[in-house]
């Protein structure tokens, strides 16, 4: 694995590589479950001040970015473990 120096720097990946590094155990899926509740309580509890209009839209679109994010690593999780299941099935019947 390279050493990563800028986030915007992309790392080749073999679809096999990516299907394995996608997939994340239940460790790390209640992990974050836990963070997309404790982001979805902030949310919540946001409190809008109509003076500031602009610090609640700021704060309300960086929480959902966050949650964005978290879910997007359990979604890609999801179709990681359904394309090894896939991949397994159509070897083991070859």
């Amino acid at each position: 694995m390279p050493i990563i120096t800028s986030s915007f720097q992309r790392v080749s990946l073999s679809e096999k590589d990516e299907i394995s590094g996608s997939i994340l155990s239940a460790m790390h899926i209640g992990v974050i479950q836990n963070h997309i509740v404790d982001i979805a309580e902030q949310k919540l509890n946001l409190v809008f001040d109509p003076t500031n209009v602009i610090d609640f839209a700021q704060q309300n679109a960086y929480l959902q970015g966050q949650l964005d994010v978290l879910k997007l690593l359990l979604d890609s999780s999801e179709t990681a473990v359904a394309l090894a299941l896939q991949k397994a099935v159509s070897q083991s019947q070859s």
